[in-house]
Formats: structure tokens, C-alpha cells, sequence
């Protein structure tokens, strides 16, 4: 009797084994909600965030050395804010987006109130609380009603979403099961899928950051971003994240300057049509 029970409690167990390692026990993986909250436990969020960054956009033709670089400061003010400034001797570049509204100014004239298809990877880095990071993957077309387990590059992961068509790639976020760090966020838009990949996460304090972020379009690698550091901070203007503000001091979309300074706008736009050109 002892060794039956002992024989079915270690099919019991294996059987249980196999099904979380496989990915095959639904059941046992957790609702969305309870999963972001655990990711949220695991980066935390501090008061604020100060990062200063280098951008490579590849296979960048003007400069003709294959890539252009760009040197930001990224100011993030939780909850839900966020100021990207391009830093710069020729040229006058920032961003603020600020509880999922979003203004850009380039040259002292509002260009856009669209986050640029490429900075999208900052969403997972700057919703901190699992409520609004559940409603940013909601608006950015994931079906959040969904969790699975996969796996990447024989890392086992917790997956949000769920491919419309078998085997077909669909927007998601990919978070190791281990750690709750999320490493790969998917998107579909405008035409395009879009791949962000999390590297070389980082500590400091209780918050985590991720030091390294590869940005892929349409399955080809189109940009590098390289975390030079980054503190926790605090006590930054409100002004700097007011869009209301922002809207006041600067005029939109202002024809003349258009018309005068197309190529100038925003590079990044163009070099997304001139990769496009590259891979038709």
C-alpha cells in the first residue's frame, strides 16, 4: 500500500511537472491582472526616473557610415509621465506624454501628438502600476483575456495575447517566468510589426531598468538604444510633462514650416520609409 501510494503520488507530481514546464497547464497560469501585478512587484515603481541614452538607427544612408545616433535624456515623473529630449547642438527635440496623451515639438513648432512608432518600447518602462500597463497593452491591441506559456530562445515565459492565425506572430508581452522581467513586447501597427527586445536588466535600489533594448520592424533589426545610466530622481517641474502648457508655448503644425523643413521634421519617420524601401 505504501508503495502504491508513494508510485501514484510521484506520477502525480511529475504529470504536474511537466505540464507548468511544457506550457500545456492553462489552469495553473495566472489572469492578466495578477501577472502585471507581479511584473510591477519585480521593477517597482520609484518616484522617478532619470536615464540618459544612446539611439543607433541602422542602415541609416545620409551618414554614410550605415547608422545614425541619437543622444537623449528620458525624464520619467510616476505615475504616467514621461519627457524624451534629444540632446543636441543643431537641433531642438523633445517629447512629454503624459497619462496616455502625447506631444512632440521639434524646432519650436508641435509636429506630432503620435508616439513615434519606435518609442513605443517605453511603454512597458513607464506604466508601473499593473492597472494602467493592463490598459496601455489593451490600447495598444493585445488580447489581454489571454495568458499562455511559451518558449524564447529556451527561455520559459508567461505570454499576454494570442495570434488571430496559427503560427502567425501577434502582438504580446513576453515575461520570463523566473524573474517577472518582461523581454519582449509585440506590436502591430500602421502596417508594421513592430519587436522590441529587453536586455541587461538592471538594479538600482529596489527598481530595475532594462539597459539595452533592440527595436526590429518587420523581422528586420532597424534600431539599438543603449543605456549610458540611470538614477532614481525626483522633484522635476511639473511644467516639463503639462501638454496643456506645451500647447501654448509652441504653435501646431504651422504649413510654412512644414513646407520649409520636410527633411528636417523627423529623420526617424523618413528612415522608417527608407527601410521600407530597403525590404520591398
Amino acid at each position: 500500500m505504501k508503495k502504491y501510494f508513494c508510485l501514484t503520488f510521484f506520477i502525480l507530481f511529475f504529470n504536474l511537472f511537466f505540464i507548468l514546464v511544457s506550457g500545456t497547464g492553462e489552469a495553473f497560469v495566472p489572469q492578466t491582472l495578477h501577472l502585471l501585478h507581479l511584473v510591477i512587484q519585480k521593477i517597482k515603481q520609484p518616484v522617478g526616473i532619470q536615464a540618459y541614452q544612446t539611439k543607433k538607427i541602422l542602415n541609416y544612408k545620409d551618414t554614410g557610415k550605415g547608422f545614425a545616433e541619437l543622444e537623449e535624456k528620458l525624464i520619467y515623473a510616476y505615475p504616467n509621465q514621461l519627457r524624451a529630449d534629444i540632446i543636441s547642438d543643431t537641433m531642438t527635440s523633445f517629447s512629454v506624454e503624459s497619462d496616455f496623451r502625447f506631444v512632440k515639438v521639434m524646432e519650436g513648432v508641435i509636429v506630432s501628438h503620435e508616439k513615434p512608432l519606435v518609442d513605443l518600447y517605453t511603454d512597458i518602462l513607464l506604466y508601473r502600476d499593473h492597472e494602467s500597463l493592463l490598459n496601455q497593452l489593451d490600447m495598444a491591441g493585445i488580447d489581454t483575456t489571454k495568458v499562455s506559456f511559451q518558449r524564447y530562445n529556451d527561455i520559459i515565459c508567461y505570454v499576454i495575447g494570442r495570434s488571430v492565425e496559427k503560427d502567425k506572430p501577434f502582438a504580446g508581452l513576453w515575461i520570463e517566468k523566473e524573474s517577472f522581467l518582461p523581454i519582449k513586447y509585440v506590436l502591430e501597427k500602421n502596417g508594421w510589426l513592430v519587436e522590441f527586445f529587453y536586455n541587461k536588466w538592471q538594479r538600482v535600489s529596489k527598481t530595475w531598468y532594462p539597459m539595452q533594448v533592440s527595436i526590429f520592424l518587420d523581422n528586420q533589426l532597424f534600431a539599438m538604444v543603449h543605456v549610458r545610466s540611470f538614477d532614481l530622481k525626483s522633484g522635476f517641474p511639473s511644467s516639463l510633462f503639462d501638454i496643456e502648457h506645451i500647447k501654448q508655448l509652441y504653435p501646431e503644425n504651422d504649413p510654412d514650416f512644414f513646407d520649409k523643413n520636410l527633411q528636417e521634421i523627423d529623420e526617424l519617420d523618413k528612415r522608417i520609409e527608407d527601410f521600407k524601401k530597403l525590404y520591398e
